[in-house]
């Protein structure tokens, strides 16, 4: 609860927001991967950026004349360009475009109707379960 504060943008929405995720994870609290105090020092730039990103793209219409359609598009352009860094071996880009696809999956979910944190916690909760083993460098999921 300490991290529970309004928005420098937004009176509402953020404390809101924060106070529904701290209920959340102090009734988790034996769950957690994580220490409690390693998510208080990390949970508010987090939270910060998404909401920062929602804003930013709310102000240029995104949501209100994009489509899912063409943000999987965008996603699709940015993983290319990803995986042209990686070949490249280019850090500096390897970061810039993942720092861009998480912009445009944070937009992706928006005009679908959910957000990224909801994504991401249902990603994590079938994943955190998952079994399987290493492949070729790939992580080969049980059956």
């Amino acid at each position: 609860m300490k991290n529970v504060k309004t928005s420098m943008f937004n009176d509402n929405r953020c404390y809101v927001y924060n106070k529904a995720m701290a209920r959340y994870f102090d009734n988790k609290k034996d769950e957690l991967p994580f220490k409690e105090e390693d998510f208080y020092e990390q949970k508010e730039s987090v939270v910060f950026y998404f909401d920062l990103i929602r804003e930013w793209a709310e102000e240029r219409g995104i949501y209100e004349h994009g489509d899912p359609k063409t943000q999987y598009l965008k996603l699709i352009e940015e993983a290319g360009e990803v995986g042209r860094a990686i070949l490249k071996d280019k850090d500096d880009d390897i970061i810039d475009g993942i720092g861009d696809m998480v912009v445009v999956l944070t937009n992706l979910a928006e005009l679908c109707g959910t957000s990224i944190e909801e994504c991401t916690e249902k990603a994590y909760d079938v994943i955190s379960k998952r079994t399987g083993k290493m492949k070729n460098g790939t992580f080969v999921k049980d059956n």
